[in-house]
């Protein structure tokens, strides 16, 4: 495997004319996400700028950091329009790599601490990187194994890797780097090249990547800094991956861009993260639904009323009881509406209205449209699919089919959401038309996991539907059809896709074994059938297993 910079993307973008218009109205500029680290430090230089494990990092020193693991990437030649792959937990080695990387012009390609080596596989194959970034083995997983496997099966022994906290041959430490004095300059990028790839799933088998330029991220980046009045004294607390579209704005571009402090969670402990908002005097945080609830409970549990001025729900349902719990623990909550590919759709804060933040999902974020489709079975109705464009909508996916099937000649983006739209422009999500299981903000395709179950030998058919769950909104659970005389059951069917490199959290957590599977007369599965029995057995207190 050769490095090669990404390939144009082939995707119908927004008019000029409505493209001059985000212009005319400030919501797009020239400025690129390569010049974030060194604004930051001229503006803001000793004010914090990034606080995990005890370290405290200001801005200067962000911008020395992120200039000596520039010094390397460089060296190695990495530059303008080249992949590099990062994947690590929330650490403060991994902020600097992130700016590092768009510092020399290169695309960011973060992912999922959650992804193995099968969501791996197709993420190098599609990107072909000239480095690779991550850590030792995390969490029973070892990260450096994986991506040494993967790049030596498809030709890429030239590839350059960087390694956190650690050390392994034939990687560098990023420690070594960080003690040296190689530095180097921004680099000189225009600002519809593209920056970032964020791999999000829907309704086909594998991820797609989500191409993202400086003129769509600082856009968004610049709404919710507007949106919720962000200046240097801020704080954002960050439990959510910085792969995540939501870590990656509010840890990363957010305070960049306003000279605030992110404080990094390595993982999700509410007692710890009362504590942690309690010290750094915490204003704004984002996450899913889960941990909106479970911080509401710690903070009941600990009497303490925390200095948070909004906390951002998205990526999840949130129910008008967690909300109204939220309030009274002092937790101004607000619904928000995005995607990876244009991840601000509605916005509000949290001086606004409660029935407003509990019943919508917020009003359309500035230079942002949206029109509901409905579906013409339906007859006369005010829901239907949600679609849209605005200054932060991605350039496009990597793979020219999938623009085809998500983006028209005018540049709208078909969410695959349902949703209404009211006269005041305030959006209400109701469902999903894609096929996409949302386990506590992180969304995957159904079809991927049914695809790896059907290369099992026992499996002959397979239906993976999403099933409520009290903590993560949805979970997967499994429904299969053995081949003849099989008995297998699930600790089989587990393990199997743990073989297959199957991240973790996409395993189901029921398993029901059937003779046949209900479908319609086109042969399509009727998975409302599925998510009806669900609910059926739960309510007669039996499962499969």
């Amino acid at each position: 495997m050769t490095a090669r910079t990404l390939p144009p993307v082939n995707a119908p973008p927004v008019p000029a004319a409505v493209r001059h218009d985000y212009r005319r109205r400030g919501f797009v500029t020239d400025q690129t996400v390569t010049t974030l680290a060194s604004r930051a430090a001229r503006r803001w230089p000793e004010r914090p700028a990034v606080i995990e494990g005890g370290r405290v990092i200001t801005h200067r020193e962000l911008l020395r950091l992120v200039e000596q693991i520039g010094g390397w990437l460089s060296a190695q030649g990495v530059g303008a329009g080249h992949a590099v792959c990062w994947q690590s937990p929330n650490w403060w080695e991994a902020h600097v790599v992130s700016l590092a990387i768009w510092h020399v012009g290169a695309v960011s390609v973060p992912l999922a601490p959650i992804y193995r080596e099968h969501e791996l596989r197709h993420v190098i194959a599609l990107t072909q990187p000239a480095a690779v970034v991550t850590t030792p083995t995390y969490r029973g997983f070892d990260h450096a194994d994986a991506f040494d496997t993967i790049l030596s099966e498809s030709g890429g022994a030239e590839v350059a890797r960087l390694m956190l906290r650690g050390t392994r041959p034939g990687w560098t430490s990023f420690a070594e780097l960080a003690a040296g004095d190689a530095r180097c300059t921004a680099a000189q990028v225009q600002a519809d090249d593209p920056c970032l790839v964020l791999f999000t799933s829907g309704t086909t088998a594998a991820a797609k990547g989500a191409v993202h330029s400086s003129t769509s991220l600082l856009a968004e980046t610049r709404q919710l800094v507007d949106a919720w009045r962000i200046g240097c004294d801020d704080v954002s607390y960050m439990p959510a991956p910085l792969q995540h579209i939501t870590g990656l704005l509010n840890a990363i571009t957010i305070p960049a861009l306003s000279g605030a402090c992110s404080v990094l969670a390595e993982r999700w402990a509410p007692d710890r993260a009362v504590m942690d908002m309690q010290r750094h005097q915490v204003t704004w945080t984002a996450g899913a639904t889960v941990f909106l609830e479970e911080l509401s409970a710690a903070a009941e549990a600990a009497r303490t009323r925390l200095a948070l001025q909004t906390f951002v729900c998205g990526g999840a349902p949130v129910a008008r009881p967690v909300m109204e719990r939220a309030e009274a623990q002092g937790i101004p909550a607000v619904r928000v509406y995005g995607m990876t590919e244009l991840p601000t759709v509605t916005v509000m804060d949290g001086s606004a209205p409660f029935d407003l933040r509990a019943d919508t999902d917020g009003a359309l974020a500035p230079g942002v449209e949206a029109r509901i489709v409905p579906d013409a079975d339906d007859g006369p109705t005010t829901e239907g699919e949600i679609v849209v464009r605005g200054p932060e909508r991605m350039l496009g996916y990597l793979v020219d089919a999938e623009n085809v099937a998500a983006l028209d000649a005018e540049g709208w983006f078909a969410t695959g959401d349902l949703g209404r739209l009211d006269a005041a422009g305030h959006v209400t999500v109701t469902g999903r038309t894609k096929d996409v299981i949302n386990r506590g903000g992180e969304k995957f395709s159904a079809r991927e996991i049914e695809d790896l179950l059907l290369r099992h030998p026992d499996v002959r058919e397979a239906a993976v539907v999403a099933a409520p769950d009290e903590r993560f909104g949805e979970v997967p659970v499994a429904f299969v059809v053995l081949a003849g005389g099989r008995t297998g059951g699930a600790p089989a069917l587990a393990h199997h896709l743990q073989q297959q490199g199957l991240a973790r959290q996409k395993t189901p957590v029921d398993w029901h074994v059937r003779g046949d599977l209900p479908r319609t007369p086109s042969g399509k599965v009727k998975k409302f059938v599925l998510v009806d029995e669900i609910a059926r057995r739960r309510k007669q207190g039996g499962r499969d297993g």
